[in-house]
C-alpha cells in the first residue's frame, strides 16, 4: 500500500467522526468514528475510540473501537487493534497486537 499526504498534523485532536473521500493518512488522537472510501493509513502515534472504515486499511497506530475494510487489512508491527476486524483479506506482521473477533473473506 502506498502512503499518501497526511490529512491530520501530528499531536492534533479530534472529537467526532472524521470522513475522507480520498486516499488519507491519519496522525491524530480520534474521540469518533473514521470513515473513508479509500485506502487509509493510521499512523503509529495515532489513537483511534471508533470504528475505522475504509476500502484498503494500514494499521501501524491503535484503534480501540474494530475496523471494516472492504478490501485488504494490514497490521503492522506495534500496531494495537481492539474489539473486533472484518475485512476481505488480513495481513497481520509479527509484532501486531489483537484482542477480539474477526471476520475474513467474502
Amino acid at each position: 500500500m502506498e502512503t499518501a499526504e497526511p490529512v491530520s498534523g501530528m499531536g492534533l485532536q479530534i472529537a467526532g467522526s472524521v470522513g475522507l473521500d480520498q486516499d488519507g493518512v491519519i496522525r491524530a488522537v480520534v474521540k469518533g468514528d473514521i470513515r473513508s472510501t479509500s485506502k487509509l493509513v493510521i499512523a503509529r502515534e495515532s489513537v483511534v475510540s471508533g470504528v475505522v472504515q475504509a476500502r484498503d486499511i494500514r494499521l501501524e497506530g491503535r484503534v480501540e473501537g474494530g475496523v471494516e475494510a472492504t478490501g485488504q487489512l494490514w497490521l503492522a508491527a506495534g500496531s494495537v487493534l481492539r474489539t473486533s476486524c472484518v475485512a476481505k483479506a488480513l495481513q497481520i506482521d509479527a509484532g501486531a497486537n489483537f484482542s477480539g473477533e474477526f471476520k475474513v473473506g467474502e
